[in-house]
């Protein structure tokens, strides 16, 4: 990397600054913002004194709602969409008032190059694979003439002048390497090269962290520049920078390939970052749980139950295993199963996210539980 790039060890600290006056001061859509901040706070290092929940419901069902991609490419208009969106959601218990600047899943692929597709209508986005052969693979470093990144800062750079004290700026997916690569690539042809051609992959992953980290400098810079908050999708606050890196593609491998090809790139972007939330997304992912439990670099753990599989009692266990091991939990879960996850499992870095709220007052009777 050029000396130019932006770094993370070179600006944690001003980061962590700037990260502890904004959790200081209330939000104008989060009025005990610094309660909230606390919290959080206390639940990275499992020292709260009661389980966190997040819940949002819509006020207003007439607003324009969705993600708005037909105006990326007018971003005061897509600024204007997305603030009446947040100012149009009930934001409940620990749940933190954000607009994100949302390209789709894995986005970090389009960062480096791989065609981005976009579905106004199915309201997601996808990347065209781009890697044909190990031979002769692409180089893995940020053009920061990307058409998606430079649209990305011009949001990010317009957002934070907005949310400044009114919300948080929640950054696009940058996920982990191995998804990202599986997104360049394409899943079927990864799973493959693992066994032909390994230590390519390896090194390329490391290579995505590369680039990954310049991205998440550059992103962390603009919004705390601006003197917004910044959060991620799981919509953690924390007083020190925090990355989500999804792992995806390790419902398709053995434990042992996931120790051998993903974990690498999965600690190396942890240690960066300075606090980790890992995403597991479905019973797939979680077969790598024990993995994950012995990893000290792994922060905290998230589940979703994935499709097909709404339950999170389903995976109790689990969670009383990671608990043991120390790791703060996010549990996406259906509202009705909010009672019975706060008897059976420690309140101590607990936080809750129930995903199909009714209404407001459904949302504030599901936080309560919380108090």
């Amino acid at each position: 990397m050029s000396q130019s790039v932006l770094r993370i060890a070179n600006h944690l600290d001003s980061w962590k600054t700037a990260l502890c006056e904004i959790g200081a001061q209330p939000l104008a859509l989060k009025p005990n913002f610094p309660e909230v901040a606390a919290r959080w706070e206390a639940w990275w290092t499992r020292r709260n004194d009661r389980p966190l929940l997040v819940a949002s419901a819509v006020k207003d069902t007439k607003i324009r709602w969705g993600k708005a991609f037909d105006l990326l490419e007018k971003p005061r208009e897509w600024v204007e969409v997305r603030r009446r969106q947040v100012e149009n959601l009930h934001w409940a218990g620990d749940a933190i008032p954000n607009v994100r600047v949302d390209l789709g899943p894995v986005s970090m692929a389009a960062y480096l190059g791989a065609p981005l597709s976009l579905s106004e209508e199915e309201q997601t986005t996808w990347q065209i694979p781009t890697i044909e052969d190990w031979a002769h693979p692409p180089s893995f470093r940020l053009d920061r003439g990307n058409r998606w990144f430079r649209a990305a800062c011009e949001l990010l750079k317009l957002l934070a002048d907005d949310a400044r004290g009114r919300y948080a700026v929640c950054l696009s997916d940058l996920t982990g390497a191995m998804d990202v690569l599986s997104n360049m690539r394409s899943p079927d042809r990864l799973c493959t090269d693992l066994l032909d051609h390994g230590a390519a992959v390896v090194s390329a992953a490391a290579q995505v962290v590369d680039a990954w980290e310049e991205v998440y400098a550059t992103f962390y810079d603009i919004v705390l520049g601006a003197r917004a908050g910044v959060v991620q999708w799981l919509l953690c606050w924390s007083a020190t920078p925090y990355t989500v890196p999804t792992c995806d593609f390790n419902f398709m491998i053995s434990p042992a390939q996931f120790a051998e090809f993903c974990l690498p790139s999965l600690r190396d972007q942890a240690r960066r970052a300075g606090r980790c939330v890992l995403h597991v997304d479905g019973p797939g992912a979680s077969r790598h749980a024990a993995a994950l439990a012995k990893e000290p670099t792994i922060t905290a753990i998230q589940y979703t139950p994935g499709a097909g599989t709404p339950s999170a009692l389903a995976k109790l266990e689990m969670f009383k295993m990671l608990q043991a091991a120390g790791k703060p939990l996010i549990v996406f879960c259906p509202a009705e199963e909010v009672p019975e996850l706060l008897r059976k499992l420690d309140p101590r870095g607990l936080c809750l996210a129930p995903e199909d709220v009714t209404s407001p007052a459904h949302a504030d009777t599901l936080a309560a539980m919380c108090r």
